[in-house]
């Protein structure tokens, strides 16, 4: 149904508070929090690897000197630490990571400047290459690419720290001030890095943001993918108004163009949409992406499917199997009075979940394959020569591409074989290849 006028403008207002408000994609973000992480990590074991080389590459210096170095490694190694720890700490978090790995950037700069200002500028030592502080800046900022100005504020303060070191050591140790000349030439990639980043960071930024907003589908905004299968895939997403968990599922892009996919992926969704039995999946939503692409948002099942709970839990007690069974069989009788027949009944799509207090509440899932046989629905979207369903759960109608004879009976007999998996853990029929499986079910 169309939005009225009143629910429009309080969608385009939703839509502008919400980006206000939101400085990172969602998903951006938190994949940006962990490399800040990782960053840490990765700054503490190179300051320990610069460490031991320096320690056999110094030579007569100072004891001050050496106290100085070792007390800036010690500190570089544990911000390190500390910065990793925050990252796993607030995961659900990750915009603060984010912030406070900018101040990390520009702590650490300024260990690095000081750690390489101790070695004072010589006539013999008057250009060391570059500082490492430009090296760090780029690493950091492509890691964790931060809303412009902040990144651009943090990249020049770090950068910054390079002269800062120098500057520090001539005035702490009494050094001689180098000449200007070393000043700028020391100073330049830091600051160039820090410009240049920054620009580099918020392209990928802006990447981010265009991927997020290309898979919002509707009301409902794609988190991550749960499941696939052979038409379409699977998405965890959440509506974006009432802030609610659901499943949407997508038709493949490669069967975006056939006419008789995109029938059957339209057809599933209506089918959906008349069922009430609540052993069956519910359908909240249906709709089309900009490009075409159909999806439609159901309900989010959290639990296992029958296939993960053999897997990890062996056979099944046959009380347990009578009660799976009891809830398959309620989902499918109300299907079938609606002359509708699953045709892909088997373990994995067949859950077990846990709404409210309740347990081991049986839902079926994916009606992709399904057959209508009222007289308003007499369209064959599947040829005859082609076969559907699964081998090893497949009446032999199905096998033999039959599918004028295909009723609620074939469903019927894929249960009786994903009973017979639940209570002994193997298949009703083994064989070496799925032509050969077909066989034997025939």
């Amino acid at each position: 149904m169309d939005d009225t006028p009143e629910l429009k403008q309080r969608r385009i207002a939703f839509d502008k508070a919400g980006s206000s408000k939101r400085k990172l994609p969602s998903e951006f973000a938190s994949m940006a929090a962990r490399r800040v992480g990782i960053a840490g990590l990765t700054f503490s074991v190179c300051y320990l690897g610069f460490e031991i080389l320096f320690h056999f590459t110094r030579a007569n210096q100072a004891a001050g000197f050496e106290t100085f170095f070792l007390f800036t490694t010690a500190v570089g190694i544990a911000s390190g630490l500390l910065m990793f720890w925050i990252s796993r700490r607030m995961v659900h978090q990750p915009e603060q990571v984010i912030r406070i790995g900018l101040v990390f950037l520009v702590l650490t700069s300024m260990q690095i400047g000081l750690a390489e200002g101790t070695v004072p500028f010589t006539e013999t030592i008057l250009i060391r290459g570059h500082s490492a502080i430009a090296m760090w800046i780029g690493v950091f900022s492509l890691l964790a690419p931060a809303p412009y100005r902040q990144s651009l504020i943090a990249a020049l303060c770090a950068a910054a720290m390079a002269p800062l070191g120098i500057a520090f050591n001539v005035w702490l140790r009494g050094y001689a001030a180098p000449p200007l000349a070393v000043w700028f030439m020391w100073s330049t990639a830091p600051f160039l890095m820090a410009l240049t980043v920054t620009w580099l960071a918020q392209w990928a930024y802006q990447l981010g943001a265009e991927l997020e907003k290309a898979r919002e589908m509707g009301s409902y905004q794609l988190l991550e993918p749960i499941g696939q299968g052979g038409m379409g895939e699977v998405w965890k997403a959440r509506h974006r108004f009432l802030a609610r968990d659901a499943a949407v599922k997508l038709i493949h892009q490669k069967h975006s163009d056939t006419p008789t996919q995109l029938k059957r992926f339209e057809r599933e969704a209506r089918i959906i949409a008349k069922l009430e039995c609540p052993h069956t999946v519910s359908i909240f939503d249906f709709g089309s992406t900009p490009a075409g692409e159909l999806y439609f948002a159901m309900e989010l099942i959290r639990g296992l499917n029958l296939d993960q709970l053999v897997h990890r839990f062996g056979p099944q007690s046959a009380s347990r199997v009578k009660h799976i069974w009891t809830g398959v069989l309620k989902s499918l009788a109300e299907a079938h009075n609606a002359n509708l027949t699953h045709r892909d009944i088997k373990p994995s799509n067949i859950l077990l979940s846990r709404p409210g207090l309740e347990h081991d509440f049986v839902k079926v899932v994916d009606f992709g394959l399904a057959k209508a046989h009222s007289q308003e629905e007499q369209t064959q979207l599947t040829m005859d020569s082609t076969t559907v369903g699964t081998p090893a759960y497949m009446a032999p109608q199905l096998a033999e591409g039959n599918h004028a004879k295909v009723d609620g009976r074939a469903d019927l007999y894929a249960l009786g074989c994903v009973v017979y998996f639940l209570l002994t853990g193997k298949t009703v029929f083994e064989a070496p290849t799925p032509m050969a499986l077909i066989l034997k079910h025939i």
